[in-house]
């Protein structure tokens, strides 16, 4: 009997050094800085996870983004600093272990940046009613900010035995505010991405390593 309760011991000291009350990894983005070479969005963005309780990890991103939105008699350029924070929840049973698995997150993101609108269009109503463009207008380079709210769907895949991982997410935002300029619209926002409508999806694919 007492042969067994000390292997029982043992083992169950084992199991609490192999699974670590608290776990943090560093990641950089890998896949905007190489789209970024054939496009007009440079992004680059890096973040931090630390394990704060059971399945839950509280998430820091920070980034750079230079755009540009170009059609529809826009001409608008952006550049500054975003920011993101935020939690995932880990749905695999054996990450506390491995540090690999599925997760669903949401994130709140903030980015005060400078826009250049070189050119908007300037609507009116013709002689029959109908709404046509009449001219277009430019307004100088000012500081604006704006809010979203992201949710996130991804997965961690360790690399081998080492300490690195790849990292993928799937990620929905939803403008929240943004501060216009003589109220002209911010069609591109960095950490956002560009568009009109008040919704937008991005793919995050990059390398984490495990720091403990």
């Amino acid at each position: 009997m007492g042969i067994f309760a000390n292997s029982q011991t043992k083992s169950k000291d084992s199991l609490s050094v192999n699974i670590p009350k608290h776990q943090m990894f560093i990641g950089i983005d890998l896949l905007n800085p190489i789209v970024g070479c054939f496009a007009d969005k440079k992004n680059y963005s890096s973040f931090i996870t630390y394990k704060i309780k059971n399945r839950w990890l509280a998430v820091f991103e920070i980034g750079y983004e230079k755009n540009t939105y170009n059609k529809n008699n826009w001409n608008i350029d952006a550049k500054g600093v975003f920011g993101e924070i935020g939690v995932n929840y880990i749905l695999t049973n054996n990450y506390e272990k491995s540090g690999e698995g599925f997760y669903l997150g949401a994130r709140f993101g903030f980015s005060p940046y400078k826009q250049n609108i070189k050119k908007y269009p300037i609507k009116g109503m013709n002689s029959e009613g109908q709404i046509q463009l009449i001219g277009e207008g430019s307004l100088s380079e000012a500081n604006v900010n704006s809010g979203w709210l992201e949710a996130v769907a991804g997965a961690k895949v360790q690399i081998g035995n080492s300490p690195f991982y790849i990292d993928f997410m799937v990620r929905p935002k939803f403008i929240v505010y943004s501060s216009k300029q003589q109220d002209v619209s911010n069609l591109v926002v960095p950490g956002y991405g560009k568009d009109k409508g008040a919704a937008n999806i991005s793919l995050f694919w990059g390398l984490t390593y495990r720091l403990f």
